[in-house]
């Protein structure tokens, strides 16, 4: 053999076994690394994560049910105030005096009312002077019955007109009770959107109240996420305040009626917490983790080790010293990446989960 055409041989073999080295050490070094587990049985929670904020378990926007100018503002932004407390005023001279005019109408007619009412009782007394006279006649007795009967009329009608009195004093005073708003509930003045002199107009919110030691999160699901979840769940709930404490809270409430959120269809969604929190207030996100669903006593895995081809899902198990390629029926999705595995598994096999 030529010297020259076989040294370029072993040239040649030696770049491709250089090649082929190369390739195999890059698909070696690509491979994933495994951790070997072993299969048990334990507690899993699926866990559906959405966002909200707080808000005050009472919130009342205060209007004035009549307009006119402002005289009174008893109370400031973030004063405390009880229940029936009174806030503000508008102007009512106009309906005070109308009122002082009803009632001294209502007055007038009460004393008529007991002046018929005395003339009444004094027909009445003449009638039995007649009955016990021995000169009075059928007569004298009928005409008499006949005048008691008109004065009973008379008092009758005066008690009319004082009862409609009596109303339109009432209808008076309901309408002055109109300038006045007073605190529906013991809370806090969220808002105070007035001041002394100006007009308002009626039925135009001017102030809000809202509960100063009550809270709950309101959030909202989509139609899919709706149906994982049902009163009386329990969550987990973190405060981007607090973004290091857990609270714990429960669904109080779900709406039945969508609400548009971005145009998409959502339902509110109420929860309660299990505490009382310390210097909380309105309007802060919260981020919430509802546990949907729970089981105890099954077999769970992490989710890293199941892998789908072909719409089936796989894991792989070491078995003998070999990497089996298993087909599982997988269950819920939980949380701390974990999976439930429904078949496919037994406890104590050995899975196999990418380390990387």
């Amino acid at each position: 053999m030529n010297k020259g055409v076989f040294g370029i041989s072993i040239a040649a073999i030696v770049i491709i076994a250089g090649i082929i080295s190369i390739f195999l050490y890059k698909n070696m070094s690509q491979r994933p690394a495994y951790a070997e587990i072993e299969v048990k049985k334990g507690n899993i929670q699926e866990v559906l994560d959405l966002s909200g904020k707080v808000q005050p378990q009472k919130k009342a926007d205060l209007g004035f049910e009549i307009g006119g100018k402002v005289v009174k503002l008893n109370y400031q932004v973030g004063d405390f105030v009880k229940n029936g407390t009174v806030l503000a005023n508008v102007n009512s001279d106009t309906l005070q005096a109308q009122y002082r005019a009803a009632q001294a109408l209502a007055r007038s007619a009460e004393a008529n009312v007991d002046q018929y009412r005395q003339l009444y009782e004094k027909e009445k007394n003449k009638l039995n002077s007649l009955k016990k006279s021995s000169t009075a006649n059928s007569a004298d007795k009928k005409a008499q019955k006949n005048q008691i009967k008109a004065s009973q009329a008379q008092v009758n009608a005066q008690e009319e007109q004082l009862a409609a009195s009596l109303a339109n004093v009432e209808a008076a005073k309901a309408q002055i009770t109109k300038t006045i708003l007073t605190a529906p509930f013991d809370g806090v003045i969220a808002r105070q959107d007035v001041e002394i002199g100006e007009t308002v107009q009626a039925n135009v919110p001017v102030i809000t109240l809202i509960s100063s030691n009550s809270f709950k999160v309101e959030t909202f699901a989509s139609e899919i996420d709706v149906n994982k979840i049902q009163v009386g769940d329990a969550a987990e709930i973190t405060l981007d305040d607090q973004p290091n404490k857990i609270f714990s809270a429960k669904i109080t409430a779900i709406d039945p009626a969508e609400s548009l959120v971005g145009n998409v269809s959502n339902y509110k969604v109420t929860l309660n917490f299990s505490e009382n929190i310390e210097n909380l207030r309105s309007g802060i996100n919260a981020n919430i983790s509802v546990i949907s669903k729970e089981k105890d006593g099954v077999l769970v895995a992490p989710q890293n080790a199941v892998f789908e081809e072909s719409g089936k899902k796989y894991v792989y198990v070491l078995k003998n010293g070999l990497k089996l390629k298993t087909e599982v029926q997988a269950g819920i999705l939980g949380k701390d990446n974990l999976i439930e595995i429904v078949s496919g598994l037994q406890e104590g096999d050995k899975l196999l989960v990418p380390s990387k």
